[in-house]
């Protein structure tokens, strides 16, 4: 009887070990692979090559420390294509058929619901910050169970804003609300996200950030909200609409 009290007692604290050994600070690799082929009113030689760069999973990292989070993808590789002429004599102009993801940088602050992502516009001069909260319509928590990377996973269910559905897996074992793209709201951290056109697993998972990798905003950049930023970028869209026969972008 002793002995099964110790050994009750052994698992119990080391529960509570591991718990505490992610609780302060994190660092966490995912990958996101795409589900669907890139198409566009660009050449299909482009889209081709597009879709070839694609096949290669784009990296992130989430750094979480002490209620703060940061994360931050890897671009993959840019190059430019050379789509032909435009124009006859001293008015001919090369059309280029852009690739280049951007860089997407995503913070959460303690103890707020929403997070921040940076924005970095050369058009029209300007870096900001877009402050928005994942409000779903819907969220459903689930029977289901997978093993990520070791780490038993619960499933939830979560209806977005456009009715599409994220299946999204977090695990109780690392009792943190944090994960990629602003997944922060969830009883654990979040080792897997399915969406419709791509899917966020985490690869590696240690605890092993430094204060200084958790990135904090620029105080000095102004922070948009609500309609305001929706005004800022559906000006930024309408500015992207009208590509120049030097240089298409995505």
């Amino acid at each position: 009887m002793k002995n099964k009290k110790i050994f009750i007692l052994s698992f119990f604290f080391l529960l509570i070990f591991k718990s505490n050994f992610f609780s302060q600070h994190l660092k966490v690799e995912y990958e996101r692979t795409d589900l669907q082929d890139f198409k566009s009113q660009s050449s299909q030689e482009f889209n081709n090559k597009v879709n070839s760069v694609r096949k290669t999973p784009m990296e992130s990292v989430l750094f979480y420390a002490d209620g703060y989070s940061f994360y931050k993808t890897t671009p993959r590789k840019t190059f430019v294509h050379d789509a032909g002429k435009v124009g006859i004599g001293l008015n001919e102009k090369t059309k280029r058929e852009v690739f280049k993801e951007f860089q997407l940088k995503v913070y959460h602050i303690k103890s707020e619901n929403g997070s921040y992502s940076y924005y970095d516009f050369p058009e029209i001069n300007e870096e900001f910050y877009g402050y928005t909260e994942m409000n779903y319509k819907n969220i459903a928590y689930k029977d289901d169970v997978q093993k990520i990377d070791n780490y038993y996973c619960k499933l939830v269910e979560a209806t977005l804003v456009n009715n599409s559905v994220a299946k999204i897996w977090y695990t109780e074992d690392i009792p943190v609300s944090t994960g990629p793209m602003g997944f922060n709201t969830f009883p654990g951290l979040v080792l897997r996200v399915e969406l419709p056109d791509s899917v966020i697993t985490a690869v590696k998972i240690g605890n092993d950030t430094k204060e200084n990798e958790v990135e904090k905003i620029n105080p000095k950049l102004k922070i948009y909200k609500g309609e305001e930023f929706q005004k800022k970028m559906q000006e930024i869209r309408e500015i992207r609409s009208k590509p120049t026969t030097q240089e298409i972008r995505l």
